[in-house]
């Protein structure tokens, strides 16, 4: 039995939880990177570029996993640049920006961002063709090369040798996560540097902890909890 149902975000899109999210990055972030996120999300919407909420069950899904899914949340820049940081400062050594994976990447916002913080390469594996094709529409409006979205079942991917970053915004239960742990163990084995693998919001860590060495846990001011691991 799946760990959890599809998370239902359509709350998140209302005006009391939009305001709310504002107040609290005020009292978080300050005036000025607020202002700066407020003028980010513009210009994507003036651009044509789509990294909003998406519930699963609103899509024409095909596969045999998408009861294992959960809804789509975008991962913003910032936050993604600081999990970075804080792998960087607690690895022991300087991960390799080679390429980045992100394992249900939804609209591409993660690998989209990762180039930007200097990856060579940034992969996203995304099984709702839906969702992929926004994110392939992302990438060509941002005009980012070394950016790839590809439609796949997270099962049945294999991450490439040159990977060094593994991404997971909680994108499924524990039914998919062992399938995918065995994939990523079986790559592991032709990696050609050391990975990490970062795991935002886990709720099927213990498929990871039994086969992966924690790096470090954080757990942020907003409730998002992380698990940092070298595989």
């Amino acid at each position: 039995m799946p760990t959890y149902t599809n998370a239902d975000v359509s709350h998140r899109k209302s005006i009391s939880y939009r305001f709310k999210e504002f107040i609290d990055s005020l009292k978080q972030n300050g005036v000025g990177l607020t202002t700066k996120k407020i003028f980010r999300r513009f210009y994507y919407y003036i651009i044509g570029v789509d990294f909003s909420l998406q519930n699963l069950h609103d899509l024409n899904i095909v596969g045999d996993h998408a009861k294992n899914a959960t809804a789509l949340v975008s991962t913003s820049k910032d936050f993604l640049f600081e999990l970075f940081e804080i792998l960087q400062s607690e690895a022991g050594e300087e991960f390799k920006k080679e390429r980045f994976v992100d394992i249900g990447s939804g609209k591409g916002a993660a690998i989209i961002f990762a180039k930007e913080f200097g990856f060579k390469r940034s992969l996203g594996v995304e099984f709702a063709k839906e969702l992929h094709e926004i994110a392939q529409k992302n990438i060509k409006k941002l005009a980012i090369n070394g950016v790839v979205s590809i439609n796949k079942d997270a099962t049945e991917y294999f991450p490439p040798r040159d990977t060094t970053v593994i991404f997971l915004f909680n994108p499924f239960d524990r039914t998919v996560m062992r399938k995918v742990v065995k994939n990523i163990l079986k790559a592991k084995e032709s990696f050609i540097d050391s990975c990490y693998l970062i795991y935002v919001n886990p709720t099927a860590s213990k498929e990871l902890d039994e086969v992966f060495e924690i790096v470090t846990k954080k757990e942020f001011k907003n409730g998002a909890k992380v698990l940092f691991y070298k595989l």
